[in-house]
């Protein structure tokens, strides 16, 4: 049964936190960095900015892991209470497309409208990249910003199809019935790692080991209610860095 934790006696304290995940999840972030001793979160603007900006924790996309190179460690990832990953780190994207278009798979999408969140993003941008082996395959491409503006913008009809991060369709499908009216999966890409938790490479080992051992047995429900089960030891990302090299994406889309 989840207990509610709190900061415990000896949990790092006076760090500071930050995410550069999809808004609708910012609660289970503040409530995970305050359990491991960072009483503010902030809002990050370029991952680049955690190579020196003195953010201790960050919740990050697993290619700007690869990119950050030794600036940053991964310590953990998220399991999620979604059966599919049978209680390991994993996730994937779902293809999705208005419930009443004729596309039945991501092929069918050939030529059409697409939208990305932005190219720091596996699940919204590089998983489709990697399927489909060039922007050309659509007709148009468009960028978001982020998974809830896209999967919005599938679900008003504005752009065909989207690759939406499946812990995020299910918080917005549950939280927006009209958009979950709107909206279908016609395809997984994946599983794939899911994202990392990490700290800058400079944080002190101890602190390091006190964050890593707060995060595995960290549980919650509100965890629960963010369909999170709990954390695990940070996943081999090797399969993501086959794929985004040691570099970021340009804007190769347009």
């Amino acid at each position: 049964m989840a207990t509610s934790l709190t900061p415990a006696a000896d949990a790092p304290v006076s760090l500071l936190a930050a995410t550069y995940l999809a808004p609708c999840n910012r609660p289970l972030y503040e409530f995970v960095a305050e359990a491991c001793g960072a009483p503010e979160l902030v809002d990050g603007g370029d991952w680049r900015e955690l190579e020196g900006s003195g953010i201790d924790i960050a919740f990050v996309c697993s290619p700007p892991l690869i990119w950050l190179g030794a600036s940053v460690e991964a310590l953990a990832a998220p399991i999620l209470t979604d059966p599919r990953f049978g209680g390991k780190p994993l996730y994937c994207s779902e293809v999705v497309v208005r419930r009443d278009s004729r596309f039945q798979s991501l092929e069918d999408l050939r030529g059409g409208r697409w939208a990305i969140n932005e190219p720091s993003s596996w699940s919204g941008y590089w998983v489709t990249l990697n399927r489909v082996g060039s922007w050309d395959f659509f007709g148009e491409v468009i960028e978001a910003g982020f998974h809830e503006k896209a999967l919005q913008m599938v679900a008003s009809g504005e752009i065909d199809g989207a690759a939406i991060d499946c812990h995020v369709l299910d918080v917005m499908l549950r939280k927006h019935p009209a958009i979950a009216a709107a909206v279908r999966v016609v395809e997984t890409l994946g599983p794939a790692p899911s994202q990392p938790v990490v700290v800058r490479a400079g944080l002190e080992a101890e602190v390091k080991a006190r964050i890593r051992e707060r995060l595995l047995e960290l549980h919650d429900p509100l965890m629960s209610e963010f369909r999170v089960e709990g954390f695990a030891q940070a996943p081999d990302y090797s399969q993501i860095a086959a794929v985004v090299g040691a570099g970021p994406a340009t804007n190769d889309w347009r």
